[in-house]
C-alpha cells in the first residue's frame, strides 16, 4: 500500500501531504460498516519517520489514492531490538471517530426521521455547536438520503459516536466521514443486496466450492442474548414508569431479562411536558435499542482467495448483503459488516467479516 501523511500548515492554514509511505514492514487497514476503523503501520525507526507522524496540537493523517477512509493517527511506539533493529508502531482511528470526541452536552428530544436524528445530533455537538470551542470548522453533512424510517429519541450525556452507532445498527444504515478538500464530510448509506434469490444485482457467493475463500472463522454465541427488557424510567417506587417488551415465543427457559436505567429519560423538557404517549415511545426506543446491542453473535470471517472471481469495490461492498456457505454447510446471506486489508512481507490479504447472518 502506498500513504499518504498529511500534517497541518499553520502558514497556510490547511492540511497538506507531507510524505509518502512505501516501506512499512507490514500495515492493517479496517474499516466499519456502524463504527470507526482503525489502522497500524509497522515501521523501521528513524528519528525522521518519529518526527512525521508525531504532532501535539494539530492531528496527523494518513489517507489512501485507493480509499476514501482517512486515519487519524493516535498512537506512536517506539521498540529497540539490537538483534533485529528498532521498530516503530503507528496506530490510530477512521475519521468515524471524530465523533467519539464529543458527548451529547445537553438534553436532545427528537421526533422523526431516524435520518434526521443524527444530522441533528452531529449539528448540533459538532457543526453549529452553542459553545463555539467545540466547533469543527471544516466538518459538513453530505446530501441527506431521504429515509424514512422514524424514531422517537431523548439522549444527554452520551458519546455521539455510540449513540450515531446505535442508530444505524437499529435501521441497518452504515455510515462514513470523508476528507477531501481539506474537509471532513458524514454520510449515511445502504449496502446493496448481492445474495442469491434476488434478481437486481448480480449475486456474489463466497464458498470453497468457489474456490474464493480461505481460511474461516465461525461464532455463535448466546451469552449476552436478551429476549425481553424492562426500561425503568423515571418516578420513584410504585411510581416509576416502567416500559416492558419481548421478542414473541421466548417464554420459560427461552427468555432472558435484562433491566435497562433510564432514569435520565426525562417528561419534562426544554420545549414543555411531554404527553404519556411520547414519553413511552421515548422508553419504547431505549428498550428497542437494548434489545439490539444484546442480540447473539453469529460471525463469521475469511480469508479471500485472488481468483479475480470478485473484487471488492467493485463487485461488493461495505455494508452489501451477500451469500456466504462455508465447508461444513453453514450457509446463508451476511452482511459485510467489516473489511481488514493487511499487506506485509506474505503479500496482500483481504478479510471481510460478514454478521447479520440469516438463512
Amino acid at each position: 500500500m502506498i500513504l499518504y501523511v498529511w500534517k497541518y500548515n499553520s502558514t497556510a492554514g490547511t492540511y497538506q501531504k507531507q510524505a509518502i509511505v512505501d516501506n512499512a514492514i507490514s500495515t492493517i487497514w479496517v474499516t466499519r460498516f456502524q463504527n470507526a476503523g482503525e489502522f497500524e503501520l509497522f515501521l523501521p525507526a528513524s528519528a525522521e519517520i518519529r518526527r512525521l507522524f508525531y504532532s501535539y496540537q494539530y492531528e496527523v493523517f494518513v489517507t489512501r489514492d485507493d480509499s476514501e477512509t482517512v486515519m487519524i493517527v493516535d498512537g506512536i511506539d517506539l521498540t529497540t531490538d539490537a538483534e533485529n533493529g528498532d521498530r516503530l508502531t503507528i496506530t490510530g482511528r477512521s475519521g468515524e471517530g471524530i465523533l467519539r470526541r464529543r458527548v451529547i452536552s445537553k438534553q436532545t428530544n427528537f421526533t422523526g426521521t431516524a435520518e434526521n436524528c443524527i444530522r441533528a445530533l452531529i449539528d448540533q455537538n459538532i457543526i453549529n455547536p452553542t459553545d463555539e470551542n467545540r466547533k469543527i470548522s471544516n466538518f459538513s453533512l453530505g446530501t441527506a438520503q431521504g429515509y424514512t424510517d422514524t424514531i422517537e429519541k431523548q439522549v444527554t450525556g452520551k458519546n455521539l459516536l455510540d449513540v450515531v452507532s446505535e442508530i444505524c445498527a437499529a435501521y441497518d444504515y452504515g455510515f462514513k466521514v470523508t476528507f477531501a478538500n481539506n474537509a471532513f464530510v458524514f454520510d449515511l448509506y445502504k449496502g446493496v443486496n448481492r445474495s442469491t434469490g434476488q434478481t437486481a444485482n448480480t449475486p456474489v457467493i463466497f464458498s470453497p466450492d468457489y474456490e474464493n475463500i480461505g481460511n474461516t472463522s465461525y461464532r455463535y454465541d448466546k451469552t449476552q442474548f436478551a429476549t425481553a427488557v424492562y426500561v425503568a424510567g423515571e418516578g420513584e417506587g410504585s411510581n416509576r414508569k416502567i416500559y416492558r417488551a419481548t421478542y414473541t415465543g421466548f417464554n420459560g427457559l427461552a427468555r432472558r431479562e435484562i433491566w435497562v436505567d433510564a432514569r435520565t429519560e426525562s417528561s419534562t423538557t426544554e420545549d414543555g411536558e411531554l404527553t404519556p404517549a411520547e414519553y413511552t415511545a421515548i422508553l419504547r426506543q431505549q428498550g428497542k435499542e437494548a434489545l439490539r446491542e444484546n442480540m447473539y453473535t453469529l460471525d463469521f470471517s475469511g480469508e479471500i482467495l485472488d481468483v479475480n472471481a470478485y473484487t471488492y469495490g467493485v463487485d461488493y461492498n461495505l455494508g452489501d448483503t451477500v451469500s456466504i456457505i462455508n465447508e461444513y454447510g453453514i450457509q446463508g446471506t451476511a452482511v459485510v459488516s467489516e473489511i481488514t486489508e493487511v499487506e506485509d512481507e506474505t503479500g496482500y490479504r483481504l478479510i471481510p467479516t460478514f454478521s447479520e447472518w440469516s438463512v
